[in-house]
């Protein structure tokens, strides 16, 4: 191919210097060239092939330079010359971009693929530092080539004269620039040639199939295989299945590193699972909390708190559990509650709190996808046809949502837990640590010292419930992390509401339920509530309780008439007397009591009702709903006026009222006649319900001599003793 020729002018620009230093070097240096007729006189042209090649180098730089200018993809090499002077040096991009193709038409190294990024920054500024090395012989000849070479590489070593190259290149041993200057020269000055030889096959997977199966097998695991296990069992089992395993453990790690950066969704959802795939993979969803006000959204979620309490029931200490409400707005826990474990009591103490603090009723309710929270109680979720009736939710015109499953980003009070378990529970002298590594060193074996020094210390749930208070106030204070130059308490100011009516907010949380009446009252929550009005009572009945005061019920009929105020029972010493103290006797004496009154009313009302001429008819006329008031007045009232209606048969001389006797009758109840006959005896399962019978019996007759040998010999027990004395 016919070289490329530079005109005078073209070297002029390229060299800095004017066109009559030019025709000087290349008079002086013996530089061929052509002269050429064009207008006006003769022009000398020079071929490129055949100039010197500090004078080829600065043509291929220049022409790199222009297409860096052009579209500027690099970072420059500058530095001063070892004589004052400054040469600039561009890293050029992938290839010489602009040049002219002969100039490249006989290079050794041309290659068809374009260098990588890194390979071509090297190439590069190699060549500028053999350019930098070859325009220093030239300007030196007075000096040997062998001192040349040694002061311009103690100059670039120290890495002050060129900190750019010798920072991409560091230190350059002669015998090294030699060789890239001369294969720059054999390559007819393409910079190409200098571009590194290591690295080729970055990327490429060098592990043959059977290794890659095989390892990837072993590492794929939920078990979380360490990669060096791993590795080691690969080998071993390709070695017992006679298939080869050419690569060595360190290409194993750094091909195992690739598939983790390139298939990190593969890798995460086999070594940890789904949950970990969403959180460290799935993108998530950003929220723009602009759009709310304060109040609009409680965020609720529970905790265990890492830090022990004293346990108020057992008096051993234990970890309480947290219930919080968290405005997504001011960012701030505006309501909270601790207790033993997560139950709709205490969510339900939570959010009065929050409610109270807040001052006023939010709109939405973001729950937790916890057992507790998703209670009937909260959703509104109960049999309409039955009760006709919402849930607390629903009565307080809260919409209630739930977060996803397992996965901490749906809930921004997660983030918050972790600022208390750093900012608060770590503080606490119980702290117990968030894991078993996370242990003070007074909670691990072996440290008689460190428990020395920091003695138990366990604080109550109240006091608990005081320091969080404290804190959080504390936390309000801090900057808002989405509102600038606004605090936490500032944005929660100015959108909180007037205050709520409390009474009015307990009776709307006292929650409903549809409740049968049975033998010992209304079961609920594990125990039975009693009243003397539901006695006898076996209808369905509606029940609001308040969950933060369990130890009565309020009990409504379906029509919504209040019944009572049912108590809690409460339970009696198995051996009050004997084992128990004076308050388990006084259980036992009343419990007692009640059921020989409630028992003592009914005979009453059966006996007297019979006595009326045996005319069961007359029950008829009985208002039983009204039976442990006025029945004993309603009973003679009726009994008088039958007596009346009865056409010429009056009252026969006998009982007028209860107390009174006339002279025995035929008809009278209590004549001999009457106590002659003999009794009709129950089937009694205690000794004391036989007593009492007998009590009874012996005030319509006379007893025979076995009962009243049993009489005698019951007043002599202890059953006798704890109820006080006998019947009362």
């Amino acid at each position: 191919m016919t070289p490329l020729k530079l005109t005078a002018a073209s070297l002029s620009e390229t060299l800095q210097i004017n066109r009559g230093n030019v025709f000087k070097r290349a008079q002086k240096e013996s530089w061929p060239f052509e002269e050429v007729s064009v207008k006006g006189g003769k022009q000398k042209l020079f071929p490129f092939a055949s100039l010197p090649a500090a004078v080829q180098i600065a043509v291929q730089k220049r022409q790199r330079d222009d297409a860096a200018d052009a579209s500027p993809t690099h970072e420059a090499h500058a530095g001063a010359l070892p004589s004052g002077g400054s040469v600039s040096a561009t890293l050029p991009p992938t290839g010489i971009a602009g040049a002219d193709p002969l100039l490249l038409s006989n290079s050794k190294s041309q290659s068809k693929n374009v260098l990588p990024q890194w390979a071509d920054d090297i190439a590069t500024a190699r060549t500028d530092l053999v350019y930098l090395y070859i325009k220093a012989r030239d300007v030196s000849n007075k000096k040997t080539k062998d001192k040349i070479a040694k002061e311009f590489l103690t100059a670039y070593n120290s890495g002050l004269a060129w900190p750019k190259l010798f920072e991409a290149l560091k230190k350059v041993s002669r015998s090294t620039l030699e060789r890239w200057r001369k294969d720059l020269a054999e390559s007819n000055h393409d910079y190409h040639v200098l571009a590194p030889r290591w690295g080729g096959n970055a990327g490429n997977c060098k592990l043959t199939s059977d290794e890659q199966n095989v390892l990837l097998a072993q590492v794929l695991h939920q078990n979380k295989r360490k990669i060096a296990t791993c590795v080691e069992y690969t080998k071993d089992i390709l070695r017992g299945r006679g298939l080869p395993s050419p690569s060595s453990p360190a290409t194993m790690r750094r091909y195992l590193d690739k598939f983790k950066e390139q298939h990190l969704d593969i890798w995460v959802i086999n070594r940890e699972g789904e949950k970990a795939l969403v959180d460290k993979v799935l993108p998530y969803i950003e929220r723009d909390d602009s759009l709310i006000e304060v109040g609009d959204v409680l965020v609720a979620d529970g905790k265990r708190c890492n830090f022990f309490a004293d346990n108020p029931w057992t008096g051993k200490k234990c970890r309480p559990l947290l219930v919080g409400f968290f405005d997504w707005k001011s960012r701030i826990l505006v309501g909270f509650a601790i207790g033993l474990q997560e139950n709709t009591q205490l969510i339900s103490a939570a959010l009065r709190n929050a409610i109270i603090g807040l001052g006023k009723t939010p709109k939405v309710v973001l729950l937790d996808n916890g057992k507790a929270f998703k209670g009937k109680v909260f959703t509104g979720d109960v049999d309409l046809e039955q009760a006709g009736l919402l849930g607390m939710y629903a009565r307080l015109g809260i919409e209630t949502t739930f977060a996803w499953p397992y996965n901490a980003r749906s809930k921004p009070i997660e983030r918050f837990f972790g600022t208390l378990g750093d900012s608060f529970e770590r503080y606490l002298p119980s702290f117990t640590g968030a894991c078993i590594e996370d242990r003070p060193a007074s909670l691990r074996r072996n440290e008689k010292f460190m428990q020395k020094m920091n003695p138990e210390n366990i604080p109550t749930i109240p006091q608990v419930g005081q320091a969080l208070s404290k804190w959080s106030e504390f936390y309000g204070h801090k900057t808002h992390p989405t509102i600038k130059n606004k605090t936490r308490a500032e944005v929660f100011a100015e959108g909180c509401g007037p205050g709520v009516n409390v009474p009015d907010l307990n009776f709307l949380m006292m929650d409903i339920k549809l409740k049968n009446i049975r033998q010992n009252g209304i079961n609920f929550l594990g125990a039975n509530y009693y009243d003397e009005a539901l006695y006898g009572l076996r209808e369905q009945v509606v029940i609001r309780y308040d969950f933060n005061d369990v130890s009565s019920l309020q009990v409504y009929t379906k029509g919504g008439e209040f019944i009572c105020a049912a108590t809690r029972v409460e339970k009696v010493h198995p051996q009050a007397r004997i084992l128990g103290g004076p308050k388990d006797v006084e259980t036992l004496k009343r419990e007692i009591g009640k059921a020989k009154k409630l028992k003592k009313r009914t005979l009453g009302i059966a006996k007297d009702s019979l006595d009326i001429h045996g005319d069961t008819n007359i029950l008829n006329a009985i208002d039983f709903s009204k039976m442990p008031q006025d029945l004993p007045g309603k009973i003679e009232q009726i009994e008088n006026q039958h007596a009346a209606e009865s056409e010429g048969d009056s009252l026969p001389s006998g009982r007028t009222g209860k107390g009174e006797t006339v002279p025995a009758c035929e008809g009278n109840p209590s004549s001999p006649e009457r106590k002659q006959a003999a009794p009709v005896v129950p089937l009694f399962l205690t000794a004391t319900d036989r007593y009492f019978w007998l009590a009874d019996e012996a005030e319509v007759r006379d007893l025979d001599e076995e009962e009243k040998q049993f009489i005698c010999e019951y007043e002599k027990t202890d059953d006798y003793a704890v109820m006080g004395g006998g019947k009362s």
